[in-house]
């Protein structure tokens, strides 16, 4: 070991640091169940170490991006741990994307290595792709391997397993995850090391996660919100079930079998795991700790409490951007806070935010305006974009897009993302609060709010729903329920009953998508 190197590992922060010290703490404790496979702590420990040393022979040195495109599993798990040990940053690759779009991330990034699942391979664009470019290419175990790609398994297995301790700053690159965005190009947002220091100490004061919890852990490790909760999981040493999709029957039985404690979804796996036949008597006596990304209609959440009703909740609100860190509701203070449309209570520990106007003032109690933010979970910026990055930095505060207030205790609600308000006839018209009024209809099962265009109010407000099975409900039916409960410029023109709606592979509705298909109904 170098002098300097010696002397950096005294006081660095690395993302693999976070698993060599909880093996160190408890190796025998469960880390991972997936299936029928169970790996301790130093089971995981040592096999993040392999994966290491298998990049580091294949070429890979630190600053090298490596990719991944697979479902969640123990080997996407060592990776993401390996890799950062050796200054390599983890491009997760959304397992929904095709081809092209595919192609334009391994091209964007410059990616050196790339890791696919076999049963994923056929997304892969093979003529004349930019995969053929990526100097080092391997695929998860050791059969079924698409053309070109060499067995990582055989060779995850035979590498030595002891520490690997290289150099890699504080402010490297730990990971970089591309948007969905609403631009044809996503933005590639860079998470430091640091970054992930300042999540875990928000996952310790804000969400109470600590050695005694066990996890029941879906949300796909391709989406911020997923290796945060397995860095957070892993960081404070707990348990965890690992599924390799959100699948909301397996969700139920795993949290029966494993006797699960805590779990992390986005709402809208909230609201459907509520249409599952059975979930009344599903046993989820062992939660205690829950924890919901996204808005959920209070009529849900109250739903919920019934059912698990010594669980704690929390309702979150977080972007990639802060890795993803913003903010969050003290459980015994949420059910209070109810009374308003998406409550998102107080800054995480290492985050600051202030709620400003298009000036850059902080508004007044009750008054929406954005948040914005600073802290050392703040990404350092968007990779090779950097006009975005200062657009981004406008004014030394991150603009985070999102509308918000306060109330007199410096509470704050979510109102919108500014680019989901509707501004109808120049009134400003929040999504989730439409949302939240058509939710209480009792034939609705899930519904999202967007705005389309109009010829005479510019913008004009609409609705697409699905029904709660044998529910029967008209188009005209949901509209006069709205007009009954708010003001007639906030209820929606236009409803479009569904079968189901667009979502991202965390679960996440796809608002971008419904503006698309219903574009050309405001005239109709």
């Amino acid at each position: 070991m170098t002098q300097d190197l010696g002397r950096h590992l005294i006081h660095r922060w690395n993302v693999g640091d976070a698993l060599r010290r909880s093996a160190a703490r408890h190796p025998d404790k469960l880390a991972i169940r997936f299936g029928d496979t169970t790996l301790t702590y130093r089971d995981l420990d040592r096999r993040a170490n392999q994966a290491a040393r298998v990049l580091e022979d294949a070429g890979i040195r630190r600053g090298d991006p490596v990719a991944v495109l697979a479902l969640n599993s123990p080997d996407f798990v060592a990776l993401f741990f390996g890799a950062a040990r050796i200054g390599a940053p983890l491009v997760p690759v959304n397992a929904l994307l095709r081809g092209r779009e595919i192609d334009y991330v391994l091209e964007f990034a410059g990616i050196k290595a790339l890791v696919v699942d076999p049963a994923l391979a056929g997304s892969l664009n093979r003529e004349g792709s930019a995969v053929a470019g990526v100097p080092v290419r391997f695929a998860f175990g050791d059969r079924d391997l698409p053309d070109g790609f060499a067995a990582f398994g055989p060779r995850l297995a035979a590498a030595p397993d002891g520490p690997v301790e290289r150099y890699v700053d504080n402010e490297d690159a730990a990971t970089i995850l591309f948007t969905s965005g609403t631009t044809a190009f996503p933005k590639a947002v860079v998470n430091t090391h640091l970054n992930y220091y300042a999540a875990l100490l928000a996952a310790v004061a804000d969400l109470e996660m600590n050695r005694r919890q066990h996890s029941c852990m879906g949300l796909p490790l391709f989406h911020s919100a997923g290796l945060f909760q397995t860095f957070s999981v892993i960081g404070v040493g707990a348990g965890m079930t690992l599924l390799p999709r959100i699948e909301p029957k397996a969700l139920l039985e795993a949290v029966a079998r494993d006797r699960a404690t805590t779990m992390a979804l986005p709402a809208t796996v909230w609201a459907g795991l509520l249409q599952l036949p059975g979930i009344e008597q599903a046993d989820l006596s062992s939660l205690e700790l829950l924890i919901v990304f996204q808005y959920l209609p209070t009529e849900v959440f109250q739903h919920w409490a019934a059912l698990v009703p010594r669980a704690r909740w929390v309702n979150y609100w977080g972007q990639t951007e802060m890795i993803p860190l913003g903010a969050s509701t003290p459980p015994e203070l949420l059910f209070a806070k109810l009374t308003a449309p998406d409550p998102i209570g107080y800054a995480h520990l290492p985050v600051e935010i202030r709620v400003v106007d298009e000036a850059m003032n902080d508004v007044g109690p009750g008054e929406v305006g954005e948040m914005v933010a600073r802290g050392p979970s703040v990404t350092p910026g968007y990779l090779n974009d950097p006009a975005a990055t200062e657009e981004l930095f406008r004014g030394g505060w991150h603009h985070t897009g999102d509308m918000a207030f306060r109330d007199a205790d410096g509470f704050l609600y979510f109102v919108d993302r500014k680019k989901d308000m509707v501004k109808s006839g120049g009134e400003n018209v929040s999504s989730q609060e439409v949302e939240e009024v058509l939710a209480r209809h009792p034939a609705v099962a899930e519904v999202a709010v967007f705005g389309l265009p109009h010829p005479y109010w510019i913008e004009m407000v609409a609705a697409a729903v699905t029904l709660k099975p044998g529910a029967t409900l008209t188009e005209a039916e949901l509209i006069a329920f709205a007009r009954d409960q708010m003001a007639h410029f906030k209820a929606p023109r236009k409803v479009f009953i569904v079968d189901d709606l667009p979502r991202s592979p965390a679960g996440k509705i796809l608002k971008r998508e419904l503006r698309e298909r219903f574009a050309q109904a405001a005239e109709a």
